[in-house]
């Protein structure tokens, strides 16, 4: 039986450097797409106030790596909504669209954390597919002997149908033939009787024939003998 060739699949490392790397990508293309997210720079607290300049209220003191929403820039500040949702003005250059590398860390950890988990589901569904494989493959090959077995059942009925037909066409000839021969037994055995009846009369013809010969010939010599005896006197 032929066996199809299934080429192995290719190693988790391989699946871990694709998924990385998309994940570089697909983080990269988040950064340049949230234009209005940014992010406290690495400092001491930088404070948010209610305008632009000292002499302005402070509402909030917010520390490096926090996220803040970008409403709008004038000038060196920058209108921002801290993430209880109170709004205030800080000066721009401690803002940056790019994450902390903290975060950045974390957020890979958590990325690879998921990559490894989504690994091992790969793995397990690689090798729950190669069992599986495996298995209709042996059910094929099952498949294939059975067939060949009904194949040779099919081919031994047919050569015993043959055999069959022709040992009644062989009985109807023998039967034919003991037919034939039986009425030609008969034929025989009523001729037979015939000749015998024919001998038995012929037997009994031929000594009756004997018989009346006898007669004739004990009668003649005695008239013989009468008629010379009366040419004597």
């Amino acid at each position: 039986m032929k066996t199809n060739f299934v080429p192995s699949s290719p190693g988790p490392q391989k699946y871990l450097v694709t998924i990385v790397a998309a994940a570089v990508v697909v983080t990269a293309a988040a950064l340049a797409t949230a234009s209005q997210v940014r992010y406290v720079k690495p400092s001491a607290e930088v404070v948010v106030r209610t305008g632009q300049g000292t002499n302005f209220k402070i509402i909030a003191m917010v520390k490096d790596g926090s996220s803040l929403s970008l409403l709008e820039e004038q000038g060196n500040y920058s209108r921002v909504r801290l993430q209880n949702g109170n709004e205030g003005w800080i000066l721009s250059r401690f803002l940056s669209p790019t994450p902390p590398l903290t975060e950045m860390v974390t957020s890979l950890r958590k990325e690879n954390d998921e990559i490894k988990e989504r690994e091992a589901e790969t793995k397990q569904q690689l090798e729950e597919t190669d069992q599986a494989l495996e298995q209709a493959r042996v059910e094929l090959q099952t498949i294939a002997l059975e067939k060949d077995r009904i194949h040779d059942e099919y081919q031994t009925l047919l050569q015993d149908t043959s055999d069959v037909i022709e040992l009644k066409e062989l009985q109807q000839r023998t039967e034919k033939k003991n037919e034939e021969l039986t009425a030609r037994i008969a034929t025989i055995e009523e001729e037979n009787r015939e000749l015998q009846k024919d001998k038995k009369l012929h037997w009994f013809l031929a000594g009756a024939g004997v018989f009346l010969v006898g007669i004739l010939f004990g009668k003649l010599p005695g008239s013989s003998r009468r008629k010379k005896s009366s040419l004597l006197q």
